[in-house]
């Protein structure tokens, strides 16, 4: 495929050293993978966000609270 666009980033990089090529190839196959990423939440996640933009400001949850309950809910 031949664009402008590809040819502008061919013109940059052209004398690029080789470390930062490797850094902007992984760049575009992350957000090529992003692209095809669909994610599919359960239900019970799903309404578990639903708690959370339900909740007042005033009920907010300390992150590390937070981070704790998903962590020990779903191992992430």
């Amino acid at each position: 495929m031949e664009s402008i666009t590809l040819k502008n980033i061919n013109e940059i990089l052209k004398d690029a050293p080789e470390n930062i090529l490797e850094r902007v190839l992984g760049y575009i196959e992350g957000i090529l993978e992003d692209e095809n990423t669909e994610f599919v939440l359960s239900e019970e996640q799903k309404e578990s966000l639903k708690k959370i933009k339900d909740r007042s400001y005033e009920q907010h949850t300390e992150i590390d609270v937070f981070l704790n309950e998903m962590k020990s809910k779903y191992g992430i």
